[in-house]
């Protein structure tokens, strides 16, 4: 049987705070520089759970930006309670020259 240190889960969870602090830190950016534009949900390809109440998700997103069609793998923060369908058209804002990531407004 394989034990874990103790330093060892600390360290892992300031990797995650770490982590997690990243990410609002960009979606404050997003919220205040970002370009709103609409995209279709294609696939959820990956969630993963963070914090309390707020999921990671990478989405294969179809965005029209400035009468462009873009699709790309992105990343975005959501609330448990208000994750995406496939197929439906949400409101998000990006940043054109980082359109990785996303802010989805719904």
């Amino acid at each position: 049987m394989v034990t874990v240190k103790p330093w060892w889960n600390i360290l892992q969870r300031r990797r995650q705070r770490k982590r997690v602090i990243g990410q609002l830190q960009q979606q404050r950016l997003l919220l205040q520089q970002g370009v709103r534009a609409y995209a279709r949900i294609i696939e959820i390809e990956e969630r993963q759970e963070l914090l309390k109440g707020y999921i990671s998700l990478k989405l294969w997103v179809m965005i029209r930006l400035q009468e462009r069609l873009l699709y790309q793998l992105v990343n975005t923060l959501v609330a448990e309670g208000k994750m995406p369908v496939i197929g439906e058209v949400v409101p998000i804002r990006l940043l054109p020259d980082q359109s990785e990531d996303i802010l989805i407004l719904a």
